[in-house]
């Protein structure tokens, strides 16, 4: 599929994953793979229950949430969909540790930074190679780093009122870096961000626009109106971003009604 190998390297480096599935065996499908060039992972053999379809090829567009955000033909899939919803994605970094590192590696792998914080502090005390310790050090300023740049992106999504993004990285700044000084910064912003009842409105608000929007697709013109008139008229969303959203919104559908 080139349009997909084109979109694994355009925003490979900024979270998207681009996973391939067939349910044929992979003996049958690996030459028809190796023709095409498919330059992203494939899994053979079938997929998850959630993603059925009736026809081929078709996909679906998961956000940094886990939910289903789009789906369709792949050639459907351009740009500014994927930059939409690729916000709040985000990519680790790239950490190569030897052997004698492999229990820190593992947590690395499964995002738990600051239990491989942890272990990499107590293998620099108990390591006897010094290309072990350095190893370990490295990680651990790697790590660090990372941690740091996650915390300053949370003034980022503040700054340009990606509330949903902001609040989902601050979930994961606490638990990923569980462990790690930084984590209660993040445990403190985030409960900041839970006391603000502005962003609390653009949090609920947009969540509503989101469900009229699904009404919109699916011909219930009647019931997003209603939502949307929620939104553009509740006192609670006055000056928000959700509040001018909804009003644009509710002009627009006065046509279907």
């Amino acid at each position: 599929m080139p349009h997909l190998n084109k979109l694994h390297k355009e925003f490979g480096e900024r979270g998207l994953v681009v996973i391939g599935v067939t349910d044929e065996p992979e003996t049958k499908a690996k030459p028809y793979v190796e023709r095409n060039k498919m330059i992203y992972p494939i899994a053979f053999g079938g997929g998850a229950a959630q993603y059925k379809t009736r026809g081929i090829p078709h996909s679906w567009l998961v956000g940094p949430n886990g939910k289903i955000v789009w789906k369709g033909h792949p050639a459907g899939l351009n740009d500014s969909i994927i930059k939409k919803h690729i916000v709040g994605a985000r990519v680790g970094p790239k950490i190569a540790l030897p052997s004698e590192l492999s229990k820190a590696t593992k947590y690395i792998k499964a995002s738990q930074f600051g239990k491989a914080f942890g272990e990499l502090e107590k293998q620099v005390k108990r390591a006897k190679e010094a290309s072990v310790v350095d190893a370990a050090r490295e990680a651990m300023d790697q790590i660090t780093k990372f941690s740091e740049e996650q915390f300053a992106a949370i003034g980022t999504f503040k700054e340009k009122r990606q509330y949903a993004a902001g609040l989902q990285a601050l979930q994961r700044g606490v638990r990923d870096f569980k462990g790690m000084d930084i984590s209660k910064k993040f445990d403190k912003e985030f409960k900041v961000w839970k006391r603000d009842k502005k962003i609390q409105a653009e949090l609920s608000g947009g969540q509503m626009l989101a469900e009229a929007h699904d009404l919109v697709k699916r011909g219930k013109y009647a019931e997003a109106a209603r939502l949307y008139a929620v939104v553009a008229k509740a006192k609670k969303y006055v000056d928000t971003e959700a509040q001018r959203e909804a009003e644009i919104r509710l002009g627009e559908i006065q046509k279907y009604l």
